[in-house]
């Protein structure tokens, strides 16, 4: 490679905190663009309480690509289990950047300010800083307004037929700007609909991913869930995505081929009705040569849940490293990187 590749990285949570966690340690130059939708947790306490859009997965994001190994970095993902209704459950990295939006006078400059503390090596944009949420529409009739209700609807079980943000949000220029400049775009994995396809609701990201140079790669989730992607299998996923964007705008996708998930995880899951995601995905669905990359990126630790945390997080996960290995065979591949 003769040049730094641009990659962004187009999602929210988990799933983006492992890719960026993985590549930060890699000759690349990562933006995190991330929705800012969520408002369960204590993200409800920062939307209600101080009047700003939520900022988990910005922390996440921090945390992933911070080259500052001191103390504040584990201050930053310490999570309060005392303190009352207030604090339990609050991570100190949230209230810190709602403070720090206070004193630079703009969540904008905030989130900016904390970067530049924590050494962050990339860029992190929110990919708009609307006050909005989601909404989803399911096949039975129902719907249900927000994330947060989203992941707990009485609907759980039932398809989504739509998704869409009330009120209608812009992308914001600087992720825009980043989307056209990108040398490889990523999309997935996370929360199918309300990390994944959040993102592509927002007004101008579709249009900006048909005129970017960039190549485009899907890395595909590990596990359905009752919630959002009830039963499906991959095709599935790629069923209710081209509803969004084009599936010809995608050039690669990455699909673990390990199938060795641990026991006792697959046993809590079970009884949420949540399963892996059975591989039936065939290359003609995208219609553009697409090639489907299946290799081994499933992690071998169970993640366990923090204490004081009331959210409900994934205990099965991607490799990191396996999926920094991934990519970058991917990058190596592209002529432009040759």
């Amino acid at each position: 490679m003769d040049k730094i590749p641009n990659v962004v990285i187009i999602g929210g949570g988990t799933g983006s905190y492992v890719v960026a966690s993985g590549l930060s340690r890699a000759p690349v130059r990562i933006t995190m663009l991330m929705t800012m939708l969520d408002d369960g947790g204590s993200n409800r306490v920062i939307r209600d309480e101080f009047g700003l859009l939520p900022t988990s997965g910005i922390r996440q994001a921090i945390v992933a690509l911070s080259e500052n190994k001191t103390v504040l970095r584990k201050l930053f993902t310490y999570r309060y289990s005392k303190g009352g209704k207030g604090l339990d459950g609050m991570t100190f990295g949230n209230l810190f950047m709602a403070a720090m939006a206070d004193i630079m006078g703009s969540q904008k400059k905030g989130i900016e300010e904390t970067c530049r503390l924590l050494q962050v090596k990339g860029d992190i944009i929110p990919i708009s800083y609307d006050n909005a949420k989601l909404m989803a529409q399911y096949e039975d009739g129902s719907e249900a307004l927000g994330e947060h209700n989203i992941d707990v609807s009485e609907s759980a079980g039932v398809r989504i037929k739509n998704l869409k943000i009330v009120p209608a949000v812009k992308l914001n220029s600087k992720a825009k700007k980043a989307i056209l400049e990108a040398d490889l775009i990523i999309i997935g994995p996370g929360d199918f609909y309300t990390n994944t396809i959040a993102n592509l609701v927002v007004d101008g990201v579709t249009d900006a991913l048909k005129k970017t140079k960039g190549e485009i790669l899907f890395i595909a989730n590990l596990m359905n869930s009752r919630s959002e992607t009830p039963g499906y299998a991959l095709s599935d996923f790629f069923t209710d995505l081209k509803k969004y964007m084009p599936l010809r705008l995608i050039k690669k996708v990455l699909v673990n081929s390990n199938n060795n998930f641990p026991k006792p995880a697959l046993k809590a899951y079970a009884r949420e009705e949540t399963f892996p995601v059975k591989d039936d995905l065939k290359a003609n669905i995208f219609g553009n040569g697409a090639k489907i990359v299946r290799t081994d990126l499933l992690s071998d630790k169970i993640s366990e849940k923090e204490r004081g945390d009331t959210v409900a997080r994934s205990m099965i996960r991607h490799d990191p490293d396996k999926l920094r290995e991934a990519i970058l065979n991917i990058i190596g591949s592209y002529p432009l990187f040759e």
